[in-house]
C-alpha cells in the first residue's frame, strides 16, 4: 500500500475535476483488503501521509477548476437582459442574434405589438446553475438556482426561500442587491432590478411610398432609444412618435427602454410599398365629340385599378369615349394606396360656330348675321364650308347672310360649319313682327367670350319684363325682370349647369303698350 497514494495522485493527473467514484474503486482492486484494525495499527504514519496528500490534491483540483465556475468578490457585473418581461443570464460567448416574436392584434390600421421571448443565450429563463453561482444581475423579482440544495444557504439577506425539486427560488419584495452566505462560508452578491414594460401601437403595419409612421408607446416607458438612424424620429407629444424616412420594404424597428441591465425592447417589421412608377397618355378628342381616350401604365402586379374623376373606374388603365377636358387620375396599387395626377384631353379640330344677328334700322324685316366660327380657336377659316338654312331649307354658302323675311313669323335661322372631319351648327329663332325678341337656341357657356351668355334682345324699350328658365323638370334656374341682364350658365350664381335643354318663358310690355310673350327651348353646350 505504500504506492497507493502515487497510483492515485498518478491516476487524479488526468482530471481537472473531482473524479467520479468508480475511478477510486477501480485502483483500490489491484490491492489486498485489510481491516481497519491492521491498516491502522501497521499504516498509521502512512496514513496520516495520506490524509495530508488528500488535501493537496483536492486543493489542487480546486485551483483546475475554470475560473467562471468559481464565487467572484468583484463588483456585480450585469449580465441579464430583459425583452419585455423575459431575461436571461450569463449569455454565452457565441451566443446567437436576439430575437423577438411579436403578439399582433388589429388590423392593420390599428396595430399592438408586444415583444416576446427575446434569447441572447442557451437559457431561456431566470435560472443560473449552482456550479455557476456567481455575483449576478436578474431583470425580475425571482431567480431559480438550479442543483443547489436549500439547506446549503445560511443566509439570504430578506430573500424568500422556496424549495423546488430542480433547486431552489429566490424571491425579492425589493429591488437592488441581497446577499446569500452559503454554510460554506461563500458569499453571493445577487442584484434584482426593475422591469420596464411597455407597448407599441403602430398607425399601419404596410405604409405607401413616403408616408410617415405613427407609434404610440404606452406603459412604464423611461427614456426610449430607436435602433436605426437611416429613419428620423419626431416626438409629436406624449408617448406619440411619428417616423419618417423609412425605406421601401421591410423596415425593422426596435424601441428600447430601461436602465441597461435591464432594458425592455420591442421589435416588429413595417413594409414600405416602392415607388410607384407609371406613365398616362392621352388621345385627343376630335369634332367636340366623345372619342377622347386615356391610358394608366403601370406594374400590373402592384396596380388595383384606376378611376377618372372619382367614378369611372378600370381594372386596366384604359379609358375611352371620353369628352375633351381635364380629368383626374386616381391609381390604386400596392397595400390600398393610391397615387394621383391631373392630365387634359385635348380636343383637335375642335369647331366653334356661333353667329349674331341684327336688325336693320330702317328695315325691321332686313337681317344680317355675321359669322364668328372658330376651329381650335383660330380665326384661319380655310378648309371650312358654310351653309345657312331658314326653317330647314339651304339659302346660302356665303360666309355671312343678309336676309329679308317676306312676312311675319317665327323664323328658324341655322348655320352648319363642316371640315373634313366635324361638322357644327349654331342656330336662333327670329321673331318678325312689329315687336319681337331675338332669342338664341343655343349659348355656349365656355369662357372663349363666344356666345357665352343667353341673352333675350330686343330693339326698343320695354316694361315689365320678366324671363324665367327652367329645366326639363320644371326647377327653376334662373330668373330675372331686368331687360339687359343674361344669364351665364350658372345655378344661382354658383353651380355650372349640366349640358342640355332648358325650357324659357319671356313676357313683356313694349313702348306702344302692347303685352309681348314667347316661350321655347334653348340648348346649353360647353
Amino acid at each position: 500500500m505504500n504506492d497507493f497514494d502515487k497510483i492515485l495522485k498518478q491516476k487524479l493527473q488526468d482530471y481537472t475535476e473531482t473524479p467520479p467514484p468508480e475511478v477510486f474503486e477501480k485502483i483500490s482492486k489491484n490491492f489486498p483488503k485489510r481491516s481497519f484494525t491492521e491498516i491502522l495499527s501497521a499504516y498509521k504514519y502512512q496514513l496520516a501521509a495520506s490524509i495530508v496528500t488528500i488535501g493537496i490534491l483536492t486543493a489542487t483540483i480546486i485551483a483546475v477548476i475554470p475560473s467562471d465556475n468559481k464565487p467572484q468578490n468583484n463588483p456585480i457585473q450585469p449580465t441579464a437582459e430583459l425583452t419585455n418581461n423575459t431575461t436571461t443570464n450569463t449569455p454565452a460567448t457565441n451566443a446567437p442574434e436576439p430575437t423577438s416574436t411579436a403578439n399582433i392584434k388589429g388590423n392593420d390600421n390599428d396595430l399592438t405589438f408586444i415583444a416576446e421571448n427575446t434569447v441572447h443565450s442557451k437559457q431561456p429563463e431566470n435560472k443560473i446553475y449552482a456550479l455557476n453561482l456567481n455575483d449576478t444581475a436578474i431583470c425580475g423579482d425571482e431567480l431559480v438556482i438550479e442543483n443547489l440544495d436549500i439547506s446549503n444557504i445560511k443566509e439570504s439577506d430578506g430573500l424568500v426561500l422556496s424549495k423546488l425539486a430542480s433547486g431552489v427560488k429566490l424571491s425579492s419584495k425589493t429591488y437592488g442587491e441581497h446577499k446569500l452566505v452559503m454554510t460554506n462560508g461563500s458569499t453571493v452578491r445577487i442584484s434584482f432590478a426593475k422591469q420596464e414594460k411597455i407597448t407599441a401601437k403602430v398607425s399601419k403595419a404596410n405604409l405607401c411610398y413616403g408616408e410617415h409612421l405613427i407609434v404610440d408607446v404606452s406603459g412604464n416607458a423611461g427614456q426610449l432609444s430607436w435602433n436605426d438612424v437611416s429613419y428620423s424620429v419626431k416626438n409629436q407629444n406624449a408617448g406619440r412618435y411619428e417616423l419618417s424616412g423609412l425605406q421601401p420594404g421591410s423596415n425593422n424597428i426596435v424601441i428600447t427602454t430601461g436602465t441597461g441591465s435591464c432594458d425592455s425592447k420591442i421589435a416588429f417589421d413595417i413594409n414600405m410599398s416602392d415607388k410607384l412608377k407609371y406613365s398616362v397618355t392621352t388621345v385627343d378628342n376630335h369634332c367636340s365629340g366623345s372619342n377622347g381616350e386615356l391610358l394608366v401604365k403601370a406594374d400590373k402586379s402592384v396596380m388595383n385599378y384606376c378611376r377618372i374623376n372619382g367614378k369611372n373606374i378600370s381594372n386596366n388603365g384604359s379609358f375611352t369615349s371620353l369628352k375633351a377636358g381635364i380629368y383626374m387620375v386616381e391609381i390604386n396599387y400596392a397595400n390600398s394606396c393610391v397615387a394621383y395626377d391631373t392630365v387634359l384631353v385635348r380636343d383637335r379640330s375642335y369647331l366653334n360656330t356661333f353667329f349674331e344677328s341684327s336688325k336693320d334700322a330702317f328695315n325691321e324685316k332686313h337681317y344680317t348675321f355675321r359669322n364668328y366660327t372658330r376651329i381650335d380657336d383660330s380665326e384661319n377659316m380655310q378648309n371650312i364650308d358654310f351653309e345657312w338654312f331658314i326653317n330647314g331649307t339651304a339659302i346660302s354658302t356665303d360666309y355671312n347672310l343678309d336676309y329679308e323675311f317676306r312676312n311675319n313669323g317665327k323664323y328658324v335661322v341655322e348655320l352648319v360649319a363642316r371640315t373634313d372631319e366635324c361638322e357644327s351648327r349654331y342656330s336662333e329663332t327670329i321673331g318678325v313682327m312689329s315687336s319681337d325678341f331675338r332669342i338664341p337656341n343655343v349659348f355656349t357657356p365656355n369662357g372663349d367670350g363666344i356666345g357665352d351668355e343667353f341673352i333675350v334682345m330686343y330693339n326698343g324699350a320695354l316694361s315689365n319684363y320678366d324671363l324665367s328658365i327652367y329645366t326639363k323638370s320644371g326647377q327653376l334656374v334662373f330668373h330675372t325682370q331686368q331687360p339687359d341682364k343674361s344669364w351665364d350658365g350658372k345655378i344661382s350664381g354658383n353651380n355650372e349647369a349640366s349640358e342640355g335643354v332648358y325650357f324659357y318663358v319671356v313676357t313683356a310690355t313694349d313702348e306702344n303698350g302692347e303685352n309681348i310673350s314667347q316661350k321655347g327651348t334653348v340648348q346649353l353646350l360647353r
